[in-house]
């Protein structure tokens, strides 16, 4: 991993050596950006306009400060208009004389879903939202910042902000944060980093809130970017460098009234970013501390919550850096590098508790404490290629790798107890190429092709083997149609072939000392061949979006996403003598869904209906064993965000879902999915406030709800879920050239389980129990220079 991660640094970072700041004439007209809460707005794009013609004359971004600055600018009669990604346009004329020194300010509008907002990750070109005939959810940089001061966990970012998602565990894990009640797929700048043959549960730990610029989200079932996307995709982007030299530096403290020593927590993170002759460069660092947990009743929780790791007293390393060099006219050479690391010091062990009674406690007895601390190391590189003028469309390729680790905790699962991690590396190609097909106006053909490479294992850190190593190839071919009629109609279809292999080494499992049949009896050790896995499959989409009026839109859509069953989970308990006879097969995800858009510039509301079909499920039987077998699950998603007046911004999302399976394959689905898959309703609110100028505040809710549908608990996840509800406070105020921060995670400290802790159910989750963290404070500082 490390030679990676110099090599991917080496790559990107002599740039940093050619920025230097620019002092160039003094700019002619000047100005700022902020939000209806007085808040300044960065990576703003503002062009100026002839006002007789519209003609571009020139264009930049805002700096981090939301300022920008046009330089030489002729005498006349301009407009200048101001649009970013989640807000509405902003505009006003202006009138430059000779040696003018001109100073304007621009107020934008936030639209959460605003039909012309483009993004990349519903399609993998850029499409507005109104052209899309699926769900999308983006968090812009402002949603970014605000979650961000109340916490540092994507995890719980995500659930507050995405409908359909379930809520986080608080942990190193996202096993059970389900999106519609299915897997999905997390990338950065469209890199996967998933490890599907032996799943870790990590892909929202592995990158910091700090080097994200936005966030898209694609909710239900997709093969755009391979496999594994049968919940949807998760996109983390990067921040883009701005036009003018500017840092940003950011320090803030927190903690737990509880024991405010025990639970203090630091960060640090630093940003600068700026062009010269047209090269762009962004790079940061930071580092944070997590403290310990307290929960509501202010008890010290245990730091390994349910065996699969935590955050509480682990620290966090972020490098970031991205490059954008123009090669020539309407082409562009992108480089990206990003460090990540989490690791945590455990000083307690865990005391399993009794489900539903008594919570799981920290003990000082240390004798199963790992060898390794518990956590991730990531290391994501791309190299990406633009050409925006062939054959009047555009070409893109990417090249790129990702180098990922993550230790997990002692488990007793283990013969003689141990400690297990998994070790991933991808290599990946990306053709994409945007063809005008002729058929109607603006109607174009999307096409290119996948290559992905990925070699995991699943070692013991005591050199045992779990699950073996496995070499998986692939090659994905798609094409995709969009086809609009007049100005309210748009056709889009197509379909993608995914072809790839699977190696297996030989291998012998560690299955003596563990009763994994339930006979009562150890199970002996087996040696297995190891061989070639094949898998193919051709994943169709279709969707038609009708525009009602301007502001209503609705559409209507069936789209296939494909799994591989995890291969790794299945090979090391196997009894079967060869990889050949084993066999797991690979399922297809067929997702139905309709819906309705909403926006009016004060007023943004989606109502959303979907159904999804497998005849193939996973989910986790009596002994952890995997299921397969047909699966169902339908939901309806709401959202609505209103500017009742400038200073009052309200809104809010509503979940809520049902999966059943047909686990007797006699066509009947009578049996309830399991917690994991599943989560109970979900509900979440906001109230925007700006008091005075330069002051803003939010208030935030999320209640989860109840699910009780099972008979026997006894069984993993089928326990029964209590509901609970969460407040967080969030509250920013200019101060000098800065901004401070206050941010309050469970403003009343609540003391409940999340729905994490309840799932388990029976014997199973008395090692689990644990509850959620209770109030903790956050105090930021952020100077922009």
């Amino acid at each position: 991993m490390r030679i990676a991660t110099t090599l991917l640094f080496a790559i990107l970072f002599p740039v940093l050596g050619a920025l230097s700041p620019v002092h160039g004439q003094a700019a002619e007209l000047r100005g700022s950006v902020t939000d209806t809460q007085d808040r300044s707005v960065s990576s703003v794009n503002v062009v100026l306009e002839r006002a007789d013609d519209g003609e571009q004359v020139a264009g930049t971004s805002t700096a981090v400060d939301g300022t920008f600055r046009f330089a030489d600018v002729a005498a006349g009669a301009y407009r200048l208009v101001a649009s970013a990604v989640g807000y509405t346009k902003a505009s006003t004329n202006v009138t430059v004389e000779e040696e003018d020194r001109l100073s304007i300010s621009l107020r934008i509008r936030t639209k959460k879903y605003d039909l012309d907002e483009v993004v990349v990750s519903a399609t993998r070109s850029r499409e507005a939202v109104g052209n899309l005939a699926s769900s999308v959810s983006v968090l812009g940089a402002q949603d970014l910042e605000a979650q961000s001061s109340i916490t540092g966990d994507l995890g719980d970012i995500l659930a507050q902000e995405v409908p359909g998602l379930a809520p986080s565990n608080g942990s190193l894990s996202n096993f059970g944060q389900s999106l519609r009640g299915r897997d999905p797929l997390v990338m950065i700048d469209g890199v996967p980093q998933a490890t599907p043959l032996r799943g870790g549960g990590r892909s929202l730990r592995t990158t910091s809130p700090e080097v994200i610029k936005r966030v898209e989200v694609k909710r239900g079932a997709s093969a755009r970017y391979g496999f594994g996307a049968t919940g949807g995709v998760i996109n983390f982007i990067t921040k883009e460098p701005t036009s003018s030299l500017n840092a940003t530096t950011d320090v803030g403290i927190g903690g737990s009234s509880a024991d405010v020593q025990e639970s203090f927590a630091g960060h640090f993170h630093q940003t600068i970013s700026g062009q010269v002759d047209g090269v762009g460069v962004v790079a940061s660092g930071g580092f944070g501390q997590w403290g310990q947990f307290y929960d509501g009743r202010g008890n010290l929780t245990p730091q390994n919550p349910r065996g699969q790791g935590g955050l509480a007293g682990a620290d966090d390393v972020s490098l970031f850096g991205k490059a954008t060099v123009p090669v020539a006219e309407s082409q562009q050479l992108t480089g990206m590098v990003q460090y990540y690391s989490l690791r945590q010091e455990l000083e307690y062990g865990r005391e399993p508790g009794v489900y539903d009674e008594t919570p799981t406690s920290p003990t000082s007895d240390l004798g199963t404490i790992p060898r390794e601390d518990p956590g991730t190391e990531n290391v994501v590189g791309q190299i990406g290629y633009e050409h925006n003028d062939v054959l009047d469309g555009r070409v893109t390729a990417q090249a790129y790798i990702h180098d990922f680790e993550t230790y997990f905790g002692f488990s007793r699962f283990l013969p003689g107890g141990g400690q297990s991690f998994v070790e991933s590396t991808k290599w990946g190609l990306r053709l994409d190429a945007t063809t005008p097909l002729g058929i109607t106006e603006e109607s174009q053909v999307f096409w290119g092709t996948d290559a992905l490479r990925d070699r995991t294992a699943q070692p013991l850190v005591d050199g045992r083997i779990f699950a073996p190593e496995m070499t998986q190839s692939s090659v994905a071919p798609f094409v995709q149609l969009r086809v609009p009629v007049g100005n309210r109609l748009t056709f889009r279809g197509g379909a993608r072939y995914e072809g790839l292999m699977v190696d297996v080494d030989d291998f012998t499992t560690l299955r003596e000392e563990l009763d994994t049949d339930g006979d009562g009896t150890a199970d002996a050790r087996n040696d297995v061949e190891g061989g070639t896995l094949t898998y193919g499959d051709l994943a169709f989409n279709a969707g038609v979006v009708v525009t009602v009026s301007d502001p209503v839109d609705v559409f209507m859509s069936f789209e296939q996403g494909f799994s591989v069953s995890e291969v790794g989970r299945v090979l090391r308990g196997t009894a079967a003598a060869s990889v050949e006879q084993l066999d797991p097969e690979a399922k297809t995800v067929n997702s139905y869904e309709t819906g309705l858009r909403l926006n009016t510039g004060r007023v943004s509301a989606t109502a959303t209906g979907y159904y999804t079909t497998s005849d193939l499920g996973s989910s986790f039987g009596n002994d952890l064993e995997i299921v397969r077998s047909p699966e169902r699950i339908y939901g309806l998603e709401l959202t609505a965000d209103v500017q009742l007046r400038d200073p009052v911004a309200v809104g809010g999302s509503f979940s809520w879902l049902q999966g059943k399976n047909d686990a007797d394959d006699d066509g009947s689905f009578g049996t309830h999915l399991p917690g994991q898959r599943i989560p109970p309703e979900k509900a979440t609110g906001y109230v925007d406030v700006t008091p005075i100028d330069g002051w803003t505040s939010r208030i935030q809710m999320m209640y989860s709800g109840e699910r009780d549908v099972f008979d026997d608990t006894a069984p993993f996840g089928r326990g029964d879920v209590s509901p609970y509800v969460v407040f967080d406070l969030t509250s920013q105020i200019k101060v000098g050239t800065g901004a401070l921060e206050v941010g309050i995670e469970n403003l009343f400290d609540n003391y409940y389980f999340p729905v994490r802790s309840q799932i388990p159910g029976g014997n199973f989750g008395d090692d689990s129990y644990t509850p959620a963290r209770g109030r903790n404070f956050s105090l930021s500082y952020s100077v922009r220079w």
